[in-house]
């Protein structure tokens, strides 16, 4: 059943290292003022604060076609093709695909077998794996030409799950 009723969401930008020039954080080059909006009639209901992207370069997913509108809520839930938008510390945002995704069990998840070192002893303090290394999120970056990028659970400012496409 289609939703026949328009809604107004703020439309964001998200500036570009790639363009040569890096934008200011600071001043908050990635994110509109507040005073660009967009109205559209999506197709069924919209999680509440949401907001739009327009895809202005190619992706590596048939998703987001270049010129489409990418709409994204800054609530938890699930994603469209399991695609955010990622915030890391530092950086501008990115389009990603999150490509290791933590099992609700835990029964589902792969399981790594170490190859033995001197470190391995029973009564060893040091462990051969630094712990940064523990708790991190895997994206494809889907403007990157599908580059993987293998981002720390601590410097992830945010990640907004996609929601519609337009």
């Amino acid at each position: 059943m289609k939703n026949d009723s328009t809604i107004t969401i703020p439309l964001v930008a998200f500036s570009s290292c790639r363009e040569g020039r890096e934008p200011s954080l600071a001043k908050g080059e990635y994110v509109s003022n507040g005073s660009d909006y967009i109205r559209i009639a999506p197709a069924r209901e919209l999680p509440k604060k949401c907001y739009g992207v327009r895809v202005e370069s190619l992706c590596e997913t048939s998703l987001l076609p270049r010129g489409s509108l990418a709409v994204f809520s800054k609530s938890e839930g699930p994603a469209l093709g399991d695609i955010y938008a990622v915030e890391v510390q530092n950086e501008i945002p990115f389009f990603g695909k999150w490509v290791q995704k933590e099992s609700a069990g835990g029964s589902n998840r792969r399981k790594v077998f170490m190859v033995p070192t001197p470190l391995h002893v029973p009564d060893g303090k040091v462990s051969p794996i630094a712990s940064s290394l523990h708790h991190v999120l895997l994206f494809k970056d889907l403007q990157r030409s599908g580059q993987l990028r293998l981002i720390p659970a601590n410097k992830l400012v945010w990640k907004h799950p996609l929601v519609y496409v337009e």
